[in-house]
């Protein structure tokens, strides 16, 4: 994989995309902005990441500026042999001239286009380690 950093937000989310589908947490990890960093559980992404199949990412909208942008994106996965639509609308802002994955805000699973409902005591598609009910569910 290529060292250089990538020259928006939009190439940002499709290396990270990349990333998880390749199990690279690292840059997963490093391209985390500092202020928002030390939320993330390394455990809980590297299991996401490695314990699903990957099928694709599709953006549906991006609003640039200059130093945020937000995106509204579906990365589609299998995980226990059940397709799963999983939904955000993100925020990357720059930090000393490099675009980083900021935060996340999730849709309510009824306004996910999935053909299987989430389970209560299902895993949070976010990746956080929780259960759906403890995380987006509520």
């Amino acid at each position: 994989m290529s060292t250089e950093w990538p020259e928006s937000a939009k190439s940002l989310l499709e290396k990270r995309y990349e990333c998880f589908t390749k199990g690279d947490v690292d840059f997963i990890l490093e391209s985390h902005h500092p202020e928002t960093k030390e939320q993330i559980q390394r455990q809980a992404v590297e299991e996401w990441s490695k314990n699903s199949k990957w099928h694709g990412l599709k953006v549906d909208s991006v609003d640039e500026k200059s130093d945020k942008t937000v995106i509204d994106f579906t990365v589609i996965y299998e995980r226990d042999f059940e397709k799963r639509f999983h939904r955000e609308i993100a925020e990357f802002k720059k930090h000393e001239g490099k675009w980083f994955y900021f935060d996340s805000s999730f849709p309510k699973p009824e306004t996910i286009r999935n053909d299987q409902k989430i389970g209560r005591n299902d895993p949070c598609t976010c990746g956080s380690g929780k259960k759906f009910k403890k995380c987006h569910g509520a």
